[in-house]
């Protein structure tokens, strides 16, 4: 991932945190010449120097058929995203040098894969992911309300993973090169769009002030 160092993010803390709020993650393999590329939802622990990944997927999923122990594994995760158009700029309109541009956050992180076939892991993880993405709600939903067989065929088919995360990178390209004032005025804007992602990136500029 190409990263200039204004846009650069180093603070493993505020990455996990970037990779907890968007846990759906691009998982990227390469083995043979062939690359296998799938979305799966990936939680994140402080264990390790970097952190660790664990995730699951289906015990006929192809990601388990071409990799083994020790192969590498990229996993990228993204926010929501949003298109900047060159109006919104106060700066730079009567020279023209405004051009689009889009802003976002994402974090790549690399190590290698080790499968892990055991039930009690499985459920901590399932239960852990869950929970992540339930905390908050008036009326969270958890593994126990669910009945106990339909949890345990589900968990027959999965087949879990864990990622020692070996390399973490972090880009936030939300227009830190640009005037105060030219992000006020995307916030502006961006808040006026009709994508709910546009108003989310205006939540993310908003924040790095003060």
């Amino acid at each position: 991932m190409h990263i200039q160092p204004i846009f650069a993010v180093a603070d493993k803390d505020e990455l996990h945190q970037l990779m907890r709020a968007y846990p759906l993650a691009t998982v990227i393999i390469t083995v043979a010449g062939r690359t296998e590329v799938n979305l799966l939802p990936v939680e994140i622990s402080s264990d390790g120097e970097l952190g660790k990944l664990s995730g699951h997927a289906s015990r006929n999923h192809a990601l388990f058929q071409l990799m083994s122990d020790g192969s590498e594994a990229t996993v990228l995760f993204q926010s929501p995203n949003a298109y900047i158009s060159p109006r919104w700029y106060v700066s730079g309109q009567q020279s023209g040098r405004n051009a689009p541009s889009w802003n976002y956050i994402a974090v790549q992180a690399r190590g290698q894969i080790r499968w892990v076939d055991d039930r009690e892991w499985l459920m901590a993880h399932l239960a852990a992911l869950t929970a992540g993405q339930e905390a908050g709600r008036v009326n969270e939903w958890r593994m126990q309300d669910a009945a106990p067989d339909h949890i345990e065929n589900a968990a027959n088919h999965l087949l879990g993973f864990e990622i020692h995360i070996t390399e973490l990178l972090g880009k936030k390209f939300l227009s830190q090169q640009r005037t105060p004032i030219d992000r006020e005025s995307l916030v502006m804007h961006l808040k006026t769009e009709f994508r709910g992602a546009a108003n989310d990136v205006a939540d993310l500029i908003d924040s790095m002030r003060g």
